[in-house]
């Protein structure tokens, strides 16, 4: 993706015409991440007047296999264009549609959406999956420090076979450096995202964001659960997982491309999660 953002965004970040055309005829495949970042890229140059086109085959293969279909069935295209492409096109069992969501929505949007979504996919009880849960409402409130217009957009598929849940989330904001450089002005982008994420740290003075909602999301997902995140705002990336020692492992780099934005994607390995049971217990009186 960071070729085609290239493309349309200048390092200056503007559009780079008015009038921009996305040929997908030739989309051979496309993750969930992608389908993220293609929707909020979208809306950032339709925000700001751009024109956007697009281009589809004549004819196209109506199968699960083609990835024109499967961006059809995320919704995309209906987020644009206010139809599918394929009359037949529905959301399929093992994703969680493409959606836009609110800072002020996403309470009601993670417990009643999400949650009920994953645990299903994960044969959890939903209240087995509140850490889960807790971790994603700290991205959308890392999204209302650092996004402008309190917008994330997101998407999620279920990989069965491969035990894996992706989950990306995305935002066209100010950025997680540019709100870090507030307070560290020196820090070149990967830094930046480097002191995001630990503890304590906070480019805010309200007390809800003392440096929680990263350094919370990584602890969770990685050290707890042995999954991984995957951090990119402007020019920063950050790899979070574990290596061999079970330890956190963390990798940054400074990136060739701009992303406009925040782009979080978590992936849970889904064999490391069970259902909380509560041991009852008997207890006797003595009167």
């Amino acid at each position: 993706m960071g070729s085609l953002i290239d493309k349309v965004i200048t390092p200056d970040l503007y559009p780079s015409d008015q009038e921009i055309k996305f040929d997908f005829c030739k989309l051979k495949f496309i993750e969930p991440a992608g389908v993220t970042i293609l929707r909020n890229l979208f809306k950032w140059l339709m925000a700001r007047g751009v024109k956007v086109i697009i281009t589809t085959p004549q004819l196209m293969a109506n199968n699960k296999d083609n990835s024109l279909k499967y961006l059809d069935d995320s919704m995309f295209f209906k987020l644009f264009l206010g139809r599918t492409l394929f009359s037949n096109s529905r959301v399929r069992n093992t994703t969680l549609e493409l959606q836009d969501v609110t800072y002020e929505d996403s309470y009601q949007w993670l417990t009643f959406k999400f949650i009920p979504w994953l645990a299903r996919e994960m044969n959890l009880q939903q209240s087995s999956l509140s850490t889960i849960q807790m971790c994603f409402g700290e991205i959308f409130n890392n999204i209302k420090d650092h996004a402008n217009e309190n917008i994330g957009c997101i998407f999620a598929q279920h990989y069965p076979k491969n035990h894996q849940v992706k989950i990306s989330i995305s935002d066209f904001g100010v950025g997680i450096p540019n709100t870090i450089r507030n307070v560290d002005p020196y820090l070149n982008d990967t830094q930046a995202l480097e002191k995001a994420i630990q503890e304590g740290y906070s480019s805010k003075s309200t007390p809800r964001n003392r440096g929680a909602g990263l350094h919370t999301l990584i602890q969770n997902v990685v050290i707890n659960y042995d999954g991984e995140v995957h951090i990119h705002s402007f020019r920063g990336i950050l790899t979070c997982k574990q290596n061999n020692l079970n330890e956190l492992w963390i990798q940054s780099k400074q990136g060739s491309s701009i992303y406009p934005g925040t782009f979080i994607e978590v992936i849970l390995d889904t064999r490391n999660f069970e259902d909380d049971y509560i041991n009852e217990e008997e207890f006797e009186w003595d009167l």
